[in-house]
């Protein structure tokens, strides 16, 4: 008699769940009998009764599994629990629960993905523990940079084997992320970013060229907005220090590491000044009185003039 398995797999992170229980079987020695589009729970359940004599621990994966409709509570007596010879990996594309009696709920195990994405003060602990168990030595800053940039924990996942198997035992360091986990796109905000807080007026411009063919600014304001904030909260706050800062925020020690050293090179009058213009210019920008890439540019030059004059 056979064991159902009941997953969502919409979305990256559900089918990286069917991957990963689909491997989990294989362990356990099952082997894949094959996939089939929805059809009626009788032949679903017969199909898991009967087997070969050589092949007697089977995975059959139901795609579409909700063309099965809800499942009748006659069939209870025919399913099996852990030790099953057969599995049935019943694949939804929504949440399953409402579809299972609360009788058939106690004999179907229902599998979760992970999160669809991680608060901002989640990813860095998950990035790490992630790694521990992946066996992949990844450093402080490297885990800070792809928690700032990534939310999707499929996506983290993904730049975890991508970073493992190019640094192949060694740790994954800030100049490894940096030079592979990014696009043009976000290395170059990333850099863009990082080159402002530290007052390098060439790397700010360079990359500020090669985003503003761009259609919209607002993705660049909101960051760079982002990043001097936890600043003014320094500045504002002398008293408090970094961890009142992290624990107000909700963020991690890469972004404070980088708003004091931006307040190394800008008055703190100048931040402020600049993170006014750049709430303004985000409000102008949803309306029809929207400056567009001029006027963060006029921000950005203001702000960065005053380096050095502290």
């Amino acid at each position: 008699m056979p064991r159902l398995k009941a997953l969502t797999a919409g979305g990256p992170s559900g089918r990286q769940l069917l991957e990963e229980a689909l491997e989990e079987l294989a362990s356990e020695g099952y082997i894949r009998a094959g996939t089939v589009e929805g059809g009626q729970w009788a032949a679903v359940i017969s199909s898991g009764r009967t087997g070969g004599l050589f092949d007697e621990k089977r995975i059959t994966v139901v795609e579409g599994a909700e063309l099965l409709g809800p499942f009748p509570d006659t069939l209870l007596p025919f399913l099996e629990e852990d030790g099953a010879s057969q599995v049935i990996l019943l694949v939804y594309d929504g949440a399953p629960g409402k579809i299972f009696s609360p009788e058939a709920r106690k004999k179907i195990a229902f599998l979760k993905a992970e999160k669809t994405s991680l608060a901002p003060w989640e990813r860095k602990g998950w990035i790490t523990d992630l790694a521990r168990k992946m066996e992949i030595s990844i450093s402080d800053d490297a885990a800070s940079i792809l928690a700032e940039m990534i939310d999707d924990p499929a996506e983290l996942r993904s730049e975890l084997e991508k970073l493992g198997a190019y640094t192949a035992g060694s740790v994954v360091d800030e100049k490894t992320v940096r030079n592979l986990s990014f696009d043009e796109g976000r290395s170059g905000m990333l850099a863009f970013l990082d080159g402002f807080c530290r007052g390098n007026a060439s790397a700010v411009f360079s990359n500020l060229e090669r985003m503003k063919k761009e259609e919209s600014v607002l993705p660049l304001l909101t960051a760079l907005y982002n990043r001097i904030r936890p600043a003014l909260y320094l500045a504002l706050f002398p008293g408090k220090g970094g961890e009142w800062v992290k624990l107000v925020l909700q963020i991690k020690e890469y972004p404070l590491k980088m708003s004091r050293e931006a307040l190394r090179h800008y008055p703190k009058e100048a931040l402020s000044d600049l993170a006014s213009g750049l709430l303004a210019l985000s409000w102008k920008e949803k309306t029809s009185a929207a400056e567009g890439w001029f006027g963060f540019e006029a921000l950005l030059v203001r702000c960065m003039d005053s380096a050095g004059k502290k």
